[in-house]
Order: structure tokens, then C-alpha cells, then sequence
């Protein structure tokens, strides 16, 4: 018996488990937008965040007449376009970690906890950068996943 078979037998011997983690995943998902910018399949919201914090780099980085670098304006473009989830959550979490309206973003109308960005972001996430700046980590991916799983669980 393959995998996706066993796991279609599964599903159907007990179809109450799967509906009630749906509605467990969904009410976590409309409590915090981070945790749904990082779980939910449904790229919309990413995508909107995504080219929310592209341009007010660009805007912060003007008013600042701080130059973006050829590079940096690259790899914005490319999150914007690309529909690498990866990409897309690692300018998350840089802009997380170096600018405070990325927090205020996900914190205001109470789109996400307070308590529990600020725990992310001031540990979990500081933590995560610095270890990959120190070369803890062998690739952007592999703190990129950390940081996902790290937010998840906090």
C-alpha cells in the first residue's frame, strides 16, 4: 500500500480529527497574522505583506536617503514576483528584525499578539539572525524553516 493511499484511508476512518485541526489551524490563522503569513497555504496574505514591506522599504530607505543597493533592489523585486515562499518569509524576517514599523505592522488592530511578536522578534528571531551572521546556519533556508517552527510553537 502506497503513502497517499494510506493516508486517504486514514482520512476516511476518521474524518472528525481532519475537520477539527481545520478549525484549529483557521482560528489560529484569524488570531494572529504572522502565524498565517507563515501556515496558510493560500498565498493572498503573504503576497499583500510582501509588497507592503517592499515598498516602505523603499519609502524608509528615501526619506532616510539611505541607497538601496543594486542587490537589495533585486531581491525585493524578486520577492514580490517570485512565488518562492522562502524568499518571501526571509524578507519578513529581516525587516522583523531591523525595522520597528514591521512589527507595529503585524501588531496593530491586534492582527497578532503583542506579547508574542515582541518575544519572537527581540528572542527567538535575534537569536536566529545571529546565528546565521556567525555561520551557525549552512543556508538562509535552514534558518529561514527555524525561525518558522521557532514562531509556531512560541
Amino acid at each position: 500500500m502506497d503513502v497517499s493511499t494510506m493516508a486517504t484511508n486514514t482520512e476516511s476512518q476518521y474524518p472528525h480529527l481532519y475537520q477539527r485541526m481545520e478549525k484549529i489551524e483557521n482560528t489560529r490563522m484569524n488570531k494572529d497574522m504572522l502565524y498565517r503569513v507563515i501556515m496558510d497555504p493560500n498565498p493572498s496574505t503573504l503576497q499583500e505583506t510582501v509588497e507592503y514591506f517592499v515598498k516602505k522599504l523603499k519609502e524608509t530607505r528615501t526619506k532616510d536617503n539611505t541607497a538601496n543597493s543594486k542587490r537589495m533592489v533585486r531581491m525585493m523585486e524578486l520577492a514580490v514576483k517570485d512565488s518562492n515562499r522562502l524568499l518571501k518569509h526571509s524578507l519578513i524576517f529581516f525587516a522583523l528584525q531591523l525595522e520597528p514599523w514591521a512589527a507595529t505592522y503585524f501588531m496593530q488592530d491586534n492582527r497578532s499578539p503583542p506579547e508574542k511578536i515582541s518575544k519572537f522578534v527581540s528572542g527567538e528571531l535575534n537569536e536566529c539572525v545571529a546565528q546565521l551572521l556567525k555561520g551557525s546556519y549552512t543556508s538562509l533556508q535552514g534558518m529561514v524553516e527555524d525561525a518558522r517552527w521557532r514562531y509556531v510553537v512560541l
